[in-house]
């Protein structure tokens, strides 16, 4: 009896479970039928139609990134921060003229105080100028290899910015940095900085010449401006430390190790540019040529400059390195020449070799506004052709 009742209790204990079971999935069945006939009410309403499909749409994609950005790839259009050692460059490797036409120090030739500023390229010229002045009775200049993170850090500066005041960079405690950033600089030059053509046939035709073979003007004469300036700068650089060798200890046989192989240049015209560089340039005869062409990429006319004016003394009291800073009041200079004192001067070769002027150059941690230095064994000329008396240059246009 007892078992038959365990029995049946057992038994409605299953019907009950079954029943709870059928009313949970009827009760489901109510709320899903509910939650399918809500959007059909939804969309009746106007404009909710329009604002659904809105959403899903690529314009709202577009809307929403212009206006909050990007979320899940913002960080994929982001350009990764390279540091200085993986930097490529980019403009100080280009070839000579693409990399002057960019970054040359004076835009336009008349605004220049000298033809270097526009014809070079603004590292070449800042290097120059800067070693010039603080590194011309440094002994080991150029032996003693400057910092690789520096030299790196340096080029990159140079490369984003164009156009760098070394005089200016309080930061820059080694001069051996820019030596070597120059001498990288001309060995990874992708011209030609004097061909080589024109160099074995000055050695072959001219073997055995004491003096400076006229062949070897000539094809200095011949050279493109870019070329030109950019050889005469470098040459100038050369003759002034050899000039200070007893400090520096750069006499011609270390000049030939540093410099023979990252110029190109044999060392039987290196030794002619380097000891007798005075009486190698005459001018460059191609330069007119050169100048309407570069003038035609600005679309103005060329500076009104006669191919051989008279030369004229003038006094100038300014600094090479501040050229940057002051090529307005160069133009204002320019301009006021006609008031100056003009004195017509003999053009003859023995007048132009007999005005030698000391190569004399004392060092100094800081330059002042009226310091001049006497840094060529020639007297400069001015960019338009015109004698200077006094010499405010570090590098000094060649006649022309």
């Amino acid at each position: 009896m007892s078992s038959a009742v365990r029995n049946h209790s057992a038994e409605r204990s299953q019907i009950r479970d079954v029943s709870e079971s059928r009313s949970h999935e009827e009760r489901q069945d109510r709320h899903e039928r509910s939650r399918r006939q809500q959007p059909t009410g939804y969309t009746q309403t106007p404009g909710g139609a329009f604002f659904s499909n809105l959403k899903h749409s690529k314009a709202a994609g577009i809307i929403s990134n212009r206006l909050f950005g990007s979320r899940g790839d913002s960080s994929a259009h982001r350009e990764p921060v390279v540091d200085d050692e993986h930097y490529v460059l980019k403009v100080i490797n280009l070839p000579l003229v693409e990399q002057t036409r960019l970054t040359r120090i004076s835009k336009r030739l008349e605004h220049s105080r000298d033809k270097t500023e526009f014809w070079m390229p603004a590292f070449p010229w800042r290097a120059i100028d800067y070693l010039n002045y603080k590194g011309s009775e440094v002994e080991g200049l150029y032996r003693v290899p400057g910092s690789g993170p520096q030299i790196k850090k340096w080029q990159r500066k140079f490369d984003e910015e164009l156009d760098v005041d070394l005089f200016e960079q309080h930061e820059l405690y080694d001069i051996n940095i820019i030596g070597s950033m120059l001498k990288a600089w001309l060995r990874e030059l992708p011209d030609e900085l004097f061909p080589k053509e024109a160099q074995d046939r000055i050695a072959r035709e001219c073997i055995g010449a004491e003096k400076v073979p006229e062949l070897l003007i000539e094809e200095l004469s011949n050279l493109p401006p870019f070329n030109y300036y950019l050889l005469f700068a470098i040459t100038c650089h050369l003759s002034l430390l050899l000039a200070h060798s007893e400090k520096n200890k750069m006499d011609f046989r270390n000049l030939c190790i540093c410099f023979q192989p990252c110029m190109k240049i044999d060392v039987f015209c290196f030794k002619f540019l380097v000891c007798d560089w005075r009486d190698c340039w005459r001018g460059c005869k191609n330069e007119a040529k050169y100048i309407e062409e570069e003038y035609a990429l600005f679309d103005q006319p060329p500076p009104n400059a006669p191919t051989t004016p008279p030369q004229i003394v003038e006094e100038r009291n300014i600094s090479s390195s501040d050229s940057s800073k002051s090529a307005n009041r160069a133009a204002s200079d320019h301009k006021g020449q006609g008031r100056l004192k003009k004195k017509v001067l003999a053009e003859s070769e023995s007048a132009d070799t007999s005005s030698t002027v000391s190569t004399t150059l004392t060092v100094h941690s800081e330059r002042k506004s009226g310091d001049l230095r006497p840094l060529s064994p020639i007297k400069p000329l001015s960019p338009m052709n015109f004698q200077v008396d006094t010499v405010a240059s570090a590098f000094p246009s060649p006649r022309v």
